[in-house]
């Protein structure tokens, strides 16, 4: 039986000593679980940035606690390496989202230029 699992199972397989660690093993042992990059993503949230390395950590639980699909999986790695580049939470996975989906992002927010994802400036061009 496959089961949904959402950020307070994560959190409970990525620290050391988790009170509810050995239960979420049993569940991992006798289920699929999967999750969501939404679920990623609270996790960058919460998470202490100087206790993790956050691209290996994430990589890891991906193989544990996987999401749908390959594009899924492919946003949330993004997402981490350019939050690990200094991107917020939320505009790493706006600009993994887009790249994966082969898609430009409309905004005025200069981060995007520097990761992979092709920005359209939301602002009038000054030159008119």
């Amino acid at each position: 039986m496959t089961v949904f699992v959402e950020t307070d199972f994560l959190l409970t397989i990525a620290k050391d000593d988790d009170w509810l660690q050995e239960r979420a093993e049993e569940f991992i042992d006798e289920r699929e679980v999967v999750t969501s990059p939404f679920a990623y993503l609270e996790l960058l949230i919460v998470l202490d940035p100087q206790q993790f390395d956050y691209v290996r950590l994430f990589a890891n639980l991906l193989d544990i606690v996987p999401v749908s699909n390959e594009d899924e999986q492919q946003v949330v790695l993004k997402a981490v390496s350019y939050f690990d580049d200094g991107m917020t939470p939320f505009d790493s996975f706006h600009a993994a989202t887009a790249e994966t989906r082969g898609l430009s992002i409309l905004s005025s927010d200069t981060a995007y230029g520097e990761v992979d994802a092709d920005r359209l400036p939301l602002e009038p061009d000054t030159d008119e």
